[in-house]
């Protein structure tokens, strides 16, 4: 009997959290009261108190879920470490732009855009989970090819990481955020946009010998 309420109240608190996290990405944080996350949700406002004091604490726990949620699949991205630079880059540019323009991440980094600064914890941890994350991993990939003299040594990797998805994000998020584009990208568009980069990419930072060798 325990157990049971104790489920029951387990998924109550994920229903509140999953509701919250609806509303928040839908109308910002000041529009969304607590009465209207009950209301989607059920449950009561005692059990928005006990759990987490109040509307503030609920949405830094539906963001920071969010955030896992979204960041996950950056964690599994690898980068093949043979091959042609080319055909590994594009693949690993295709996949953050999957991430990145997806609704849900446009949503809430329009979200923390407006209140990042309220809650700049979260917004750490949004940033070091999702942008840090993918530039690093990429930069442990350009790291050994500045060391066997393929890659220009004199701008560091993280530094050429973080120009590369600067590159290749900026255009088609900010045409997701403001609403230029309604839908993401398809496929063919996304493989054009990362081809594009890594063209663009290359050329400044395979060195000359790399290319002569080429």
């Amino acid at each position: 009997m325990e157990t049971h309420r104790t489920e029951r109240g387990a998924d109550r608190v994920k229903q509140l959290v999953e509701s919250a996290a609806e509303l928040f990405l839908e109308q910002g944080y000041d529009a969304v009261s607590i009465d209207m996350v009950i209301s989607r949700s059920g449950g009561s406002r005692r059990n928005v108190y006990d759990h987490f004091g109040g509307k503030e604490g609920l949405f830094i726990e539906a963001v920071t879920r969010l955030c896992a949620d979204i960041s996950a699949p950056l964690e599994l991205l690898e980068i093949p470490k043979t091959g042609e630079f080319d055909t590994a880059l594009t693949s690993f540019a295709c996949s953050v732009l999957g991430i990145v323009l997806q609704p849900q991440a446009l949503a809430l980094h329009r979200l923390m855009a407006s209140k990042g600064h309220q809650f700049p914890r979260l917004a750490q941890a949004i940033w070091f989970g999702g942008p840090e994350n993918a530039t690093r991993i990429l930069a442990s990939w350009i790291e050994p090819k500045q060391t066997d003299g393929q890659f220009r040594a004199d701008i560091s990797a993280f530094d050429l990481a973080e120009q590369f998805l600067s590159m290749l994000v900026m255009a088609p998020q900010l045409r997701g955020l403001v609403g230029i584009d309604r839908k993401p990208p398809d496929k063919a568009a996304i493989e054009r946009l990362s081809e594009a980069a890594v063209k663009t990419f290359l050329q400044g930072a395979i060195t000359s010998e790399a290319k002569d060798r080429g």
